[in-house]
């Protein structure tokens, strides 16, 4: 199963990486916005890609998780805080499922609608559960992952926005390069290869 996982995540690196590439040759000088926007959605994609294998991830893991984990996702009723109520009618459309397959399918539905990672104590708590030791989570020096998180927030929440910029023109945004992204994009695979090495002879 990790092995399909870690497949996905990089079939979704790939995908980065082309987009990365169409931004073209390096320039002299600043480049327009337009002309860097390519990078921030390089930047989107490679967000969404970490936090669609931390998902998996814990889908993979459910099977481990103990009651008190289990209670932080309820029920599957399209909600994110579900109520503690659940009367034996609601079970009717999961007929014929297994106590474990209604367990992995109600983890899945909750973390496919409600949970995002936005900063490194959620991605630290995702590990956490999948198996990793917290001494070894926290011992772990996960690079420019915070920075690339904050970006990513910055690009979908506020178009990029440079708010401590004065002038005009292009320094209304942020400036981008692919050095900046390369980085984020090592410090997503130093993640993968951090949870390969603990979780690969799981």
């Amino acid at each position: 199963m990790l092995n399909e996982i870690t497949e996905l995540l990089d079939e979704n690196l790939e995908r980065v990486d082309n987009l990365v590439s169409l931004y073209g040759p390096p320039v002299v000088g600043r480049r327009k916005v337009h002309d860097t926007d390519v990078l921030r959605a390089a930047l989107v994609l490679l967000h969404a890609s970490l936090e669609d294998y931390l998902r998996s991830l814990l889908v993979w893991k459910v099977d481990t998780f103990d009651a008190q984990t289990l209670s932080e996702y309820g029920f599957p009723t399209g909600k994110p805080n579900p109520p503690k109520k659940f009367g034996l009618g609601d079970l009717l459309e999961h007929r014929g499922k297994s106590v474990d397959e209604f367990i992995a399918g109600a983890v899945r539905a909750h973390l496919e609608e409600f949970q995002s990672f936005n900063h490194l104590g959620e991605v630290k708590d995702a590990l956490k559960k999948s198996g990793i030791p917290s001494q070894t989570v926290e011992g772990h020096d996960f690079g420019k992952l915070p920075e690339m998180i904050a970006r990513r927030h910055n690009i979908v929440h506020k178009a990029d926005r440079n708010t401590a910029a004065g002038g005009q023109g292009n320094h209304r945004t942020k400036s981008i390069g692919t050095k900046s992204v390369q980085e984020h994009i090592d410090a997503v695979k130093g993640l993968k290869d951090f949870v390969l090495n603990e979780l690969g002879d799981v």
